[in-house]
């Protein structure tokens, strides 16, 4: 394929990525891999008449597209028709995760017809050769990710049984260090940290507990590695973590791939199996301190008094903060026997006592009761029809800009024809009025979803009516919280909450947002 061509409009990008493997090869000192790879590349586009106008740089060794931030953007990019061909050194670069990874990869250059060129090889992704070649090589790369996994997995295990130290950083009281004449590493006692280490035993044997102990290594000036003070849970892992006393312990298989609204996310595994082995490091606490440790700690499990969960506030996650969105919170005050509502995030919005919010509630929804059936009876839609001509006038605002905004995109191309812009000029200026259609776009179809929400509020009154009636005469004849809970949530949408006024009880306002019924 010649390369060589005075078409200004062809446009080449460079995707560079990090592999396990690569990474592997520069802990023997082989050079930072993608500043080599960069410079192969470079010499390959030179020798065949490539100009590459932008580099994506991706620094994570991820298995899924959803863990490489740069390569969706590249994606993007390729979707947009921005490039006539991706350069990068092999095809495996792009995807290496499952079929459905490789299937968004091999689609989005199939339907941008955009090339994959290699040092190698060229792929034209509406070539029926290439395509299979391109797939074939994904399907290997797939394949030997699984056997580079199972390798590693192999030996961590190996490494474990063996009593080595196979995590990356060392725990507080050790230092890591490389087995000698051996692979892998184990762990030997910092001096300094160690004494930090036998404090914390031997002030929780004696009685004290985690907030002491907190307060008392801050005072004496130990400090953890990545903080500036010692919190309780960072006390409850060293109190419980075996490598004290001279044992490795690791969780295999700790995590377990699920499909969660549509994505890929690791959950704990709940039947992980837990290994202990005799490590290869020197102990710092003994077993009889260990043991002691363990059994104050269990006894104080035991008699910790369980926490009450069940729900408290009858307007949960309904009750909205008029200033931010966020979901109001119930705070008891026992030093002055209150309950108030509060948002935690806007300190200018303002708590109320619960029992004024609510009983408040109870009365605007007997006003918007009174006021739906005044409407049904006058035949009355001029909320809606307001509504509906603001959002038409918003829409119609929307799309001169969109119109606007299309013309200068078009534009961006005639002067870059022209030689007025440069290949970045018009790189950045076109990216930037792309995004900015797009957003316009998005904003049309949100206005136009809203105006269909509006026309179903028509029918809507005469269906809230009876619901509403019910949750007036119910909602007072039960003392259940959960079920008060339910029926405000069978009419109301949310309800936002706004107060600024600190001196008067009642001076607070709600707006009610009634429920949208199907």
């Amino acid at each position: 394929m010649d390369f060589n061509t005075n078409n200004n409009m062809e446009y080449y990008c460079c995707y560079l990525r990090k592999s396990r493997k690569d990474m592997e090869a520069e802990a023997h000192g082989q050079g930072e891999t993608l500043a080599r790879h960069e410079k192969r590349l470079k010499d390959y586009a030179d020798s065949v008449g490539i100009k590459i106008s932008k580099f994506y740089r991706e620094v994570v060794s991820g298995e899924t597209i959803s863990a490489r931030p740069v390569m969706q953007q590249l994606l993007t990019d390729v979707e947009n028709g921005m490039w006539t061909g991706v350069l990068v050194v092999e095809v495996e670069r792009l995807a290496r995760g499952n079929t459905l990874d490789q299937g968004i990869v091999s689609n989005a250059f199939q339907y941008s017809n955009t090339k994959i060129i290699t040092p190698l090889k060229t792929y034209d992704p509406n070539n029926d050769y290439d395509e299979e070649y391109f797939e074939f090589g994904l399907f290997m790369s797939r394949r030997e990710y699984k056997k580079i996994n199972q390798r590693l997995h192999e030996g961590i295990l190996s490494s474990v049984n063996e009593g080595k130290h196979v995590g990356a950083s060392a725990p507080y009281g050790y230092k890591k260090y490389k087995l000698p004449k051996q692979k892998g590493y184990s762990l030997k006692i910092d001096e300094h940290e160690s004494n930090m280490i036998k404090l914390i035993f031997d002030l929780y044997c004696n009685g004290n507990g985690l907030e002491f102990i907190c307060n008392e290594l801050n005072r004496l000036g130990f400090k953890p590695r990545r903080s500036n003070k010692f919190t309780k849970s960072s006390i409850t892992h060293i109190l419980t973590n075996p490598v004290y006393i001279g044992k490795i312990k690791y969780e295999d298989k700790a995590t377990l791939k699920k499909v969660v609204n549509g994505e890929i996310v690791r959950v704990k595994n709940e039947n992980s199996n837990i290994i202990y082995v005799d490590g290869l490091h020197k102990p710092i606490i003994d077993l009889n301190t260990w043991n002691k440790a363990q059994n104050i700690r269990k006894s104080n499990l035991t008699n910790r008094t369980k926490v009450d969960y069940s729900l408290k506030n009858p307007m949960a996650s309904i009750l909205k903060c008029g200033i931010c969105g966020r979901a109001l919170e119930r705070i008891t005050y026992s030093n002055r026997n209150d309950v108030r509502i509060c948002c935690r995030k806007c300190k200018e919005n303002i708590g109320s006592n619960i029992n004024f919010v609510e009983e408040r509630l109870l009365k605007s929804l007997k006003l918007l009761l009174s006021d739906y059936k005044i409407k049904i009876i006058n035949n009355d839609d001029s909320d809606i029809i307001s509504l509906l001509d603001i959002n038409n006038k918003n829409i119609d605002d929307f799309k001169n800009e969109l119109d606007k905004n299309k013309s200068q995109l078009n534009k961006t191309y005639d002067l870059l024809e022209q030689g007025i812009y440069t290949n970045e000029v018009f790189l950045e200026r076109s990216n930037y009025l792309k995004q900015q259609i797009k957003d316009i776009n998005e904003h049309i179809e949100e206005l136009e979803k809203e105006n269909k929400n509006i026309l179903k509020r028509k029918n809507n009154k005469e269906i809230l009516i009876p619901k509403i009636e019910k949750v007036i005469d119910s909602y007072y004849e039960t003392d259940d919280i959960k079920m008060k809970n339910n029926l405000l949530k069978d009419v109301l949408e949310k309800v936002e909450y706004t107060k600024i006024n600190p001196s008067d009880k009642d001076d607070f306002k709600l707006k009610l947002f009634p429920k949208i019924q199907a």
